[in-house]
């Protein structure tokens, strides 16, 4: 591990790029060796600290993005190495992410390094509060970037996060959440596809006080085939032609269901969503959309506890509550934070949409209930 950070440590010292995230408790320095994701990280800054007017100089992480083969080799040896352990928390994180990723720390538990699928390994320096972001040429790379950078505001309890997207249009932030493979995707679409904006994708966070992060973390969509033929005509007018996909138009709507998420391809969020400052901060409506094959349309009101429960679960998730052990701070409590939640969602407009194949009939519908 030492002579992995030492390596590091000659990477990092010729980094030309900064950005700074300020807010109440963690002022977060992100540098990078390469101007890669300087758009991106630019605007990432720009939407963060447009909510918090203030900067934390008593607490201070540094992180360090490395785009560099060698390190990443080397990062991926010491990870073999039999004398690394894992904590509790360590334990926790890898059953919650056993798909994805593994993570483990020396024996003086100074140093903790994580992989994330096959293209991002993470380093946390305990004793200098440094993160080294050791990442490979993907997509979606820029995604666990934002994660990460996020978690230990999420940890110190001034932001909340829920699996959603938020579409927008005037005044009106509707956020739409579900599980993975519920609807969230298809029905951002429908919004986008009827001249609203989308201003996330997968996840949305909002500060403790409500405020909306007006930037999209997740900086990629992952598209389906049926969902690709549902909205062809907008996909069409984005430029955006997947002919594999259009061959398969004379598949019903059951077979391309069926086929889910194999094949699925993913295209730049830039393509169909929009980074720009919302006239309102708040969410106003929440809808938690499920499509199955078997449904009637149906739309009902639910209770705000939906929202609630959402944000609370993601936002103490098994990633968060690892970051309480790197940076030794154990004061979260799930009574108050629930609480704060609560205040929050008391005057936003929460509905639940069932819905088959037809939900384009229905989007008035939606609409009427707004």
């Amino acid at each position: 591990m030492n002579d992995l950070i030492k390596n590091i440590e000659n990477v990092i010292s010729s980094n030309n790029f900064k950005y700074v995230l300020r807010s109440n408790k963690l002022t977060t320095n992100i540098y990078a060796t390469s101007s890669i994701f300087n758009k991106e990280l630019t605007d990432f800054s720009i939407a963060f600290n447009s909510l918090f007017n203030c900067t934390s100089d008593l607490n201070i992480i540094n992180n360090y993005i490395i785009y560099n083969d060698e390190i990443f080799n080397l990062a991926e040896i010491v990870l073999k190495d039999e004398s690394l352990i894992t904590t509790k928390a360590l334990d926790e994180f890898n059953v919650a992410t056993r798909t994805t990723s593994k993570a483990k720390c020396d024996l003086a538990k100074n140093f903790y390094i994580m992989k994330c699928y096959d293209y991002f390994i993470y380093i946390f320096d305990k004793t200098y509060k440094r993160a080294f972001m050791i990442i490979k040429d993907d997509i979606k790379v820029l995604t666990m970037i934002n994660i990460l950078i996020l978690t230990p505001y999420l940890m110190y309890g001034e932001l909340f996060a829920v699996h959603g997207g938020l579409v927008n249009k005037g005044i009106k932030n509707i956020l739409i959440n579900n599980a993975s493979l519920g609807g969230k995707t298809t029905f951002a679409l429908l919004f986008a596809s009827n001249g609203w904006d989308i201003i996330t994708e997968e996840t949305t966070y909002i500060t403790s006080s409500g405020e909306i992060l007006p930037f999209n973390i997740r900086n990629y969509f992952n598209i389906r085939v049926g969902t690709y033929l549902n909205f062809l005509d907008f996909f069409k007018s984005k430029g955006i032609i997947f002919k594999d996909f259009i061959n398969m138009s004379d598949l019903s709507s059951e077979e391309l269901f069926s086929i889910g998420k194999e094949g699925q391809k993913s295209i730049d969020f830039e393509q169909i969503g929009v980074f720009k400052t919302l006239d309102n901060k708040y969410i106003t409506n929440s809808l938690k959309v499920s499509i199955s094959k078997d449904d009637k349309f149906q739309i009902k009101k639910c209770s705000m506890l939906e929202n609630v429960n959402a944000f609370l679960h993601l936002s103490l998730a098994p990633t968060v509550m690892l970051f309480t052990e790197l940076l030794d701070y154990y004061d979260v409590d799930r009574i108050t934070r629930k609480q704060q939640l609560m205040k929050i969602f008391e005057n936003t407009k929460s509905c639940e949409i069932n819905s088959a194949f037809d939900y384009k009939e229905h989007f008035n519908d939606i609409l009427n209930n707004m």
